[in-house]
């Protein structure tokens, strides 16, 4: 039935608003202390990548759009996605795939003469209207056959793209430097380096303070949870170091609120769109299609990541209600003349994850990490809609008074975050940890299984592993290459990333047993503790598995590595056998005894 999903979310979901605003606010210090931690940390984990994308969108189109608009954007509907969501746990905002789509719009509309602006509003119009079909043709119901096969692809090419407007953005650091000595321009370069590669090694640091051992807990999660906002302070403070230009590192240009051509402007792009040609208004319609076909999936994935049932969400979906209203906010982003919005990585599961907190079980030691641990299954969610509402707010006076610090900022701090977003990107997915696998030394794969590892290692012959690998490259490598080299055909990879879909259906079926794709392609981590567990690979038998045979190769200096330590004192490590473990043991006991 046409809409049967939207009025089933409707009324799964319209029972709970209210209990979304009070339930959790009523429930004590502990929940709203965990809703305010959530509103500070998902605003940074929005707002931060709203303006490099605000930064990369200003170049893309000339100065049509930027920071101001993303940020608005974000807040904008992130306010809508609070106060009339289906999902509140749902963040929303301006995601790196958008940026790519409207660079290409823009050199379309460049080449044709057609104002930008204006006619991306019609680009909105024309996805709102294919997003609304889909939400009425239930089409959500689907979004489950988009497998981690697909996923994989499309995380890493998004992080290769991350990757290569990184290198892009500091490599012009040392030509787009507007100077007059030359040697300024390379100082420019330079420098922009050294603060690029001072926030990289510092923010992914701090990602892992809460494995560190010095200092508490509470000083730990700060840090990791906070630390790349944090260093794009710090940076941003060590940068005036420099002396002699103050043009040097060359920073963000963020025009103050009053003197936005967007706010002075943006209430009358709807007036605009009304002098565009009916044969470019046609033409909208192909961007408009892409821009719903990335929307269905990457909208819908989002939401399914952040209800995860890992944490323990309680309160019903509401997939196709959530289509619909993001077609209501593509529509309202265009006629304003902003950057439409979708559900957002990793913003969206971060969000959900910020707001658990953890019931601890009798007997049970405080852990900071949840992975591993049996405590995962005592978590409580607290489901309310204040945390996306303020966060939405904050992006919102981020936009009105983000000029008196932004323009403070380094744009090779900008760029550098790019390559954290990439880099962080990495970590989960499989298909980089099979590719890190198979360029291992044989010698050494079987320290892969030393660890917690998942199952696909021991139970699917690693010729396999290879050939599945292999496609997954290929098919990234050629969606790489068409976004980047093809021109304006390039603007289709998201029709690319959905091709995806039927190709793991129907194709690798006729490659893959029914077993290997379930474990290669699980929806869920499926993981095996240390050690062997497949007796086939305990044996070492020429089975064609994953473990290669051991080898005793190993050269004097690797053997020498691993027994020593020390540079200038350098000592050689000696592990105690269990009779000297118990003749120490028992020396101390024997003196312990005689001082008493």
């Amino acid at each position: 039935m046409i809409g049967s999903g939207i009025i089933k979310d409707i009324r799964a979901r319209s029972p709970h608003y209210w209990s979304d605003w009070t339930e959790e606010a009523l429930k004590g210090r502990q929940a709203l202390t965990r809703i305010t931690a959530a509103s500070i940390y998902i605003f940074f984990a929005s707002a931060v990548p709203a303006i490099a994308f605000g930064q990369q969108l200003k170049k893309y189109t000339k100065d049509d759009m930027g920071i101001v608009h993303t940020l608005a954007a974000t807040g904008i509907t992130g306010c809508m996605q609070a106060l009339i969501g289906g999902q509140p746990l749902l963040i929303v905002g301006v995601a790196e795939p958008i940026v790519i789509i409207y660079h290409f719009l823009y050199e379309y509309a460049d080449t044709h003469n057609i104002p930008f602006v204006p006619w991306s509003g019609w680009v909105c119009v024309w996805a709102s209207i294919f997003l609304v079909l889909l939400a009425l043709g239930n089409a959500a119901n689907f979004i489950e056959k988009f497998t981690r096969f697909s996923g994989e692809i499309f995380g890493l090419a998004i992080a290769i793209l991350f990757l290569q407007q990184s290198i892009k953005g500091l490599v012009e650091e040392f030509t787009e430097y507007d100077a007059v000595s030359g040697a300024w321009s390379t100082l420019n370069g330079v420098f922009g380096l050294l603060l690029a590669f001072i926030y990289i090694s510092s923010s992914r640091a701090l990602g892992g303070a809460r494995k560190w051992k010095v200092g508490n807990s509470a000083i730990r999660a700060m840090l990791a949870d906070y630390g790349p906002a944090i260093m794009i302070v710090v940076v941003s403070a060590l940068s005036f170091s420099l002396k002699g230009n103050g043009d040097v590192p060359q920073r963000m240009k963020v025009k103050a609120p009053v003197d936005s051509y967007w706010l002075k402007h943006g209430v009358y792009v709807a007036d605009d769109m009304a002098k565009i040609e009916t044969a470019d208004i046609l033409a909208a319609m192909v961007p408009g299609l892409v821009i719903s076909v990335l929307f269905y999936f990457d909208h819908s994935v989002s939401s399914m990541l952040s209800q995860q049932h890992e944490f323990n969400v309680k309160k019903p979906s509401a997939y196709h209600y959530d289509l619909l209203l993001i077609s209501a906010m593509t529509i309202i982003c265009g006629m304003l003349g902003l950057p439409p919005v979708n559900g957002v990585l990793p913003q969206a599961p971060l969000h959900t994850r910020s707001l658990c907190s953890k019931i601890k079980r009798k007997g049970a030691k405080d852990a900071e990490s949840l992975e591993h641990k049996p405590e995962q299954a005592s978590l409580v969610c607290h489901e309310t809609r204040i945390s996306n509402l303020v966060q939405s707010v904050l992006c919102l006076i981020c936009m009105l008074v983000g000029d008196k610090f932004l323009n403070n900022v380094p744009t090779s701090v900008i760029w550098a975050f790019f390559t954290f977003m990439s880099l962080e990107s990495l970590p989960g997915n499989q298909l980089f940890d099979r590719i890190n696998i198979i360029a291992s030394d044989k010698k050494r794969r079987k320290q892969f299984l030393n660890t917690h590892h998942a199952l696909y290692l021991e139970s699917v012959q690693f010729s396999k592993i290879v050939q599945f690998t292999l496609i997954q490259v290929v098919l990234l490598l050629g969606i790489w290459a068409i976004t980047v080299w093809t021109g304006l055909i390039g603007i289709s990879f998201p029709l690319l990333i959905m091709a995806l879909v039927p190709f793991r259906l129907y194709v690798l079926p006729r490659y893959f047993t029914e077993t290997e794709l379930n474990d290669l392609d699980s929806s869920e981590v499926e993981e095996l503790p240390a050690g062997i567990h497949n007796p086939a690979l305990a044996g070492n038998g020429k089975t064609g598995s994953f473990a290669a045979e051991d080898s005793d190769s190993d050269s004097a200096q690797s053997v020498l590595d691993d027994g020593t330590e020390g540079y200038r004192t350098m000592g050689f490590k000696k592990t105690l056998t269990e009779d000297e473990i118990k003749k120490r043991f028992s020396k101390l006991e024997k003196a312990s005894n005689n001082s008493l």
